[in-house]
This record gives C-alpha cells, structure tokens and sequence, in this order.
C-alpha cells in the first residue's frame, strides 16, 4: 500500500517558495495564480524563465501609457503571473512528488483503450441536473465527468488553472479578461444539439447571461441561480468574433477569475437553455434534459441505483496517446451510503474505487488484504455544519412564537453548546480535525486562522466544562424560555449513513443547555426550499458545499453582505461588509489574509471589539479526513486526490483492462 503526502503538508512546505516571496508584490489569490503553468507553453527551463521575464518586462514598459491605477493593476498581475512562470519547476516537482506516491506510473504505450469505471456515490444526495441551479456536491461529482468549464482548475491547493473549452485568458489590463476557445470544442451528438455543433464565443455569453439574469422562464426573479450575484460581477461582455468571448469586470476586482472557475459554472447549449428552460427545475431526476460538451454522455439517473454514463466519441481532447479521449467506455456511479456496503462492493469488484463513506479503519483493513492497492487519503471537503441560525427578522420561527436567533446571544450558546470532540469521533471514528468556518476549512492552511488559536477559541478548544458554562450563561441572558422546544432539521441521509448520530447531537445540546431538542428528518431538497425560502428552522449535522476558492473573498461577498446569491439566512452585520467590500478590491494577497483572519474572529463571536454581534449563521464543526482505494487496474489520473472539484480530471482516466485483476 502506497503512502501519499498530503497536500496541506505539501501548501506548509511550498510556503516560503520563490513564487510566495515574488507573489508578494503582485497580484493575488485565484486571479492569477497558477494563469502561466498549464495549457500556455512549456516553461521548465531556465532559458524559458528568461524569455518569460523578459517579456513581462516588455508588457510592463508597454502599460505606462495606462492610467496610474490601471498600471499598478496590470503590472501586479503580470508580476504574479511572472511568479508562476518563475516558480513552475518546483510546483511540477511537487505535483510529481504526489503522482509518485498516489498512483502508478506507466508507459503512454501501455494506455489501453475500454472498460468501465464505477465508484460509490450517495445518488439520492442531489438537486438539479440544470448546470446553473444545481448546489449538491454529489452532483458536481458526476457533472465533472460530463461537463466542462470555460477554464478549469488543474490543481486547486496549488493554484495551478489550465484551458478547458477556452484558453487561460490575456488579461491587458486590471478589468479586462479575454479567452480564445478551443476551436475544436463541440457540443454532443444528440437533442437538441443534433450533429455536434463547435462551441462559439456566442455560446459562452449565453451561458454568463443566464446567470447574470437569474430568471425562470417567464423571466420572474428565480432564487435557485445560487451563482447570480457571482456572474453579476460582470460588467460587460463582447464577443468581436466566434471565437473570442470578452469579460469586463466592474472596476478591479480580485475575485473575478473565480467566476468561470466556480462549482456550476459548466457550460450548456443555448439550445437547451431554450429548450430545457424551467424543466431542469421541475424534472429535477430528468438527467435526460442534458447538453454538454464532456467526456462521457450521461445515459440513466434513478436514486436508488445511481447514475451510468457512456463514453462521448465525439470528444475533441487528445490523449497522452495521441488519440480523442477519453480513454474509457463508461463510468457508473452506483448508489452505496453504507461503509459496510461500500466496503463490501469493493472487495467483490463491484466497484473499483473506495471513497466516501468508507472509514479510515476500513481502508486499513483493505490494505491489509490487498496490499498492492494504491491507497491515499483527502480532506473531505464538505465542512459539517450544525445548529444554523435563520437572521431573518420576518420569520416568526417554527412554532410562531418568534425567531429567537435573532439574539445571538442563543445562538453562540448554541455554538459553545456543540462537542467538535465527540462529533469527530462519532462520525470520522477520530480520524478529522475542527474547523472554524465552511469559507476557510482547516486544510486551508494559508487563509484559516491558525491551529493554535483556533484550538483557544471557545467552541473549539478542548476544555468541554468550560464551553457549557459558558453556554449557559449566554442562555441565560437571551431570555431563552427554558421550556420552549427547539425544533432542528436534519438530512435525512445523515441518520441513515451514521446510525444513531441525531440522539447523540440532542443529548449532546439537551446536557449542556437544558432545554428539549428535536430533530425533524427531511430529504435535503426540502431543506434546500426551506433554505432558499429563507424559512430555514435551523438544522442539524448537514455537510456545506466545499469552498469555490481557497480565497475566502467571493464567498464572503456571496453568503456574508446583503444581497449575495447564496445569503440566505439573512445575515447582516455592517463590520463584515466592510470587510468582504475592501477585500474585493485589495490585489495585494497578505493584506486580504490579514483581512480574512479578522473576518473570521467575527464569525466566531470571539473578536474583541464585536463580541457576538457579527456571530456567522453557521460556526462549522470539523472537516474529516477521508481515505480512498482503488483496484490496480485503475490508472488515476494525477491531481484526482484533491479536497473537491476534481472529477473532472478523470477524462484522462483509463483502466489497464489487460490487468489480472480485472473483472472480465
């Protein structure tokens, strides 16, 4: 069984890296990080590093006729791209450190061409199969195998972009991006893109302005386009040709590049936005009502079962073996919750990677009996949440009595009120750590406040008597009627992945508050319309989405300041707007890290001139740390083994059906 180094390990070595100390001075966070290593040339020599440096000398001499500020924008992005370029050796040495460890390495001319891939996957864990609505991470699992994006994340922790439909775009000045798409990019061979149409410039300005309206098709204001105020960022589009789409952002702003890069970004065919329109809301199951561009073409989607796909053969990516990808016939994803049944399947080959939910001490036991299965481990990327406060003063809460998150002097009772320790152990039998907010998760080693602090911080550190004396003062002054039941809802999903997880949370609030506590189990689609209707009653142990970005910036502003798509609890506090505001136009990255530490003592209620004034609707609770093995006869491809968003790096996946353990 091989060993893999993980990749927080890996962002705390790379700290102090050539790129850290030239990134300084330049421009920051996802803009531009990682724009020059992947998809625009070879830089692995010192000759290419020159010839890099001096044509960013070159554009830098070119912008002084720009404006002062325009100039300072530019340059600080073409310092930060310089970074890149000048730092690409180490980051493919590290991106190679993992390949070793984490999978095998083969000959391009052992690739073989068939088979099918099948993982486990919780398959009634979803919402839309509309590639704009959709917010469900399982979803964005499977979509990653048959969608693309307009650009792409190729290593996330690493900053590390690469082209996808389009090229990583020139940026000339602070406001101006400009992408060139692939001219062989094509939509499917099937309804209602019949005959496999190329992709165009025109296509792509569909895509954002759909967004940007966030309308059904009557064209009335429709909530579930989670990513509207994120596209709304756009200022102004042209596309001067079939092949260029142009993007202006609104004044500078560092958060802009994550707008085509964020989860549900895919692009879609005009002709299905017309066609499909409010069905992909109403047949939220219909996975026929899809039109993509990726690998593999989803063929059946049921709940109970999971979801099949077939191989794309009209798609336009090359292969390591200079043929069309991908590699592989088919991917099935079959509906496992269970560890024991995960575990089950994996050893019968029913499927051939383990993942979620399998427990680290099941992966061992595998490894035990398989020893030549690779094996690796990921921080699980969807940050648990429970409690979750509903700021909306129009809410009467559930019984009708009034809201009472509306003190949050209940709600950080509340939150001191939550054992991290005992919620580890029950869920990840040990194996995660706390974590002090969904935006900057514990892995996120650069934006989170540090360990040590976190783990002072009342809720989160480790003296349990002192977080319920706490508690129940802050109880105590709320008001709170001690006899007044607080209703919670929980996923559904939940109760049945961790048996008994639901008695041991209201044990858990019911001991160190006194005060009854039940749980109302739903399927998450009904938490999702509670939610978005802002009627939300708090709930119980749920995951988040994983983090668009390792930059907090853009989810501040989406789920932090009045009016973000995705701020739904109605939270409001003055001193965080503030900051998300100021952080959108800081390019400088050290100042935005120092700005999202004081955010984050705010959220938590611990800052001392706010106190629990700006306390966030959701204090997380941990990130677990989750194993995954795989058959040797699968060949993943590299940077697969990333905490979200990677899926769709397995169009370069391909199973050695040649192998002796594969089934026949």
């Amino acid at each position: 069984m091989s060993s893999e180094r993980n990749y927080w390990q890996r962002m705390r070595r790379s700290r102090m890296s050539r790129r850290a100390l030239l990134r300084a001075s330049g421009r920051a966070g996802v803009g531009a990080a990682g724009l020059a290593l992947v998809g625009c040339g070879d830089d692995d020599d010192d000759d290419d590093q020159q010839q890099a440096a001096a044509q960013t000398a070159r554009e830098q001499q070119q912008q002084q006729a720009q404006p002062a500020a325009a100039q300072q924008a530019a340059q600080q992005q073409q310092a930060e791209a310089a970074a890149d370029r000048a730092d690409q050796q180490e980051q493919q040495q590290s991106s190679a450190d993992q390949d070793a460890q984490a999978q095998q390495t083969v000959s391009q001319s052992n690739i073989t061409r068939g088979g099918t891939l099948r993982f486990s996957t919780p398959a009634a864990t979803h919402d839309y199969f509309d590639p704009h609505r959709a917010v469900f991470g399982p979803t964005q699992f499977w979509m990653g195998f048959y969608m693309n994006y307009l650009i792409r994340w190729r290593n996330k922790e690493q900053g590390i972009l690469e082209s996808d439909i389009a090229s990583l775009p020139e940026i000339p000045d602070a406001e101006t991006y400009i992408f060139s798409i692939d001219r062989g990019a094509r939509f499917w061979d099937q309804y209602p893109t019949e005959g496999g149409r190329e992709v165009t410039a025109q296509d792509i300005e569909a895509n954002f302005q759909r967004q940007i309206d966030a309308a059904d098709a009557s064209g009335a204001e429709d909530s579930t386009f989670l990513g509207a105020s994120a596209f709304r960022k756009t200022a102004a589009m042209e596309t001067p040709d079939e092949l260029t789409f142009i993007a202006k952002s609104d004044g500078i702003d560092a958060t802009w590049l994550s707008v085509p890069l964020r989860p549900f970004a895919w692009i879609t065919s005009p002709e299905a936005i017309s066609e499909f329109g409010d069905r992909w809301r109403d047949e939220a199951g219909n996975v026929d009502l899809s039109s993509g561009t990726g690998a593999y073409i989803p063929l059946t989607y049921d709940p109970d079962l999971g979801i099949d796909m077939a191989r794309n053969p009209n798609y336009w990516k090359m292969g390591a073996d200079g043929q069309p990808l991908p590699y592989m016939d088919s991917v099935d994803m079959k509906n496992l919750t269970d560890p024991t049944a995960v575990e089950t399947a994996y050893r019968s080959k029913e499927i051939d990677v383990g993942g979620f939910p399998l427990s680290t001490v099941q992966a061992a036991a595998i490894g035990n009996d398989f020893p030549d299965h690779p094996q690796g481990q990921i921080a699980f990327g969807f940050t648990i949440i429970t409690g979750i406060f509903n700021y909306n003063p129009d809410w009467p809460g559930e019984d009708g009595l009034g809201n009472p998150f509306l003190d949050r002097r209940f709600c950080y009772a509340l939150h001191l009120a939550v054992d991290r320790y005992l919620m580890i152990d029950a869920v990840y039998l040990g194996s995660g750590k706390p974590s002090g907010q969904e935006h900057t998760p514990w892995y996120n080693t650069y934006w989170a406040i540090d360990e040590e602090e976190l783990l002072a911080t009342p809720g989160y550190r480790p003296d349990r008597e002192a977080d319920i004396a706490d508690a129940r003062a802050y109880l105590d002054a709320s008001g709170y009627d001690k006899e007044r039941e607080l209703l919670l809802y929980a996923p559904d999903i939940w109760e049945g992945t961790y048996p008994g997880i639901l008695e041991t949370e209201k044990n858990m609030f019911e001991e160190a508050l006194g005060i009854p506590v039940s749980f109302n189990i739903q399927p998450y689609t009904v938490l999702l319309q509670r939610w978005v209707s802002k009627t939300y009653p708090g709930g119980g142990p749920q995951w988040t989405n994983p983090p668009d970005d390792l930059d907090p910036t853009t989810s501040y502003l989406q789920n932090l300041t009045p009016g973000g798509a995705t701020n739904n609890l109605s939270y409001n506090y003055q001193p965080m707007t503030d900051i998300a505001n100021k952080m959108r136009i800081t390019l400088d990255r050290e100042e935005r890290r120092e700005m999202s530490h004081e955010a984050q003592r705010i959220l938590l209620g611990n800052h001392p001139d706010h106190g629990v004034d700006g306390l966030g609707f959701a204090p997380a609770v941990m990130n677990g740390i989750s194993p995954a093995v795989w058959w040797p006869y699968v060949q993943r491809p590299a940077d697969t083994l990333q905490f979200a968003h990677a899926s769709h790096r397995y169009d370069e996946g391909w199973i050695d059906v040649n192998h002796p353990d594969y089934p026949a």
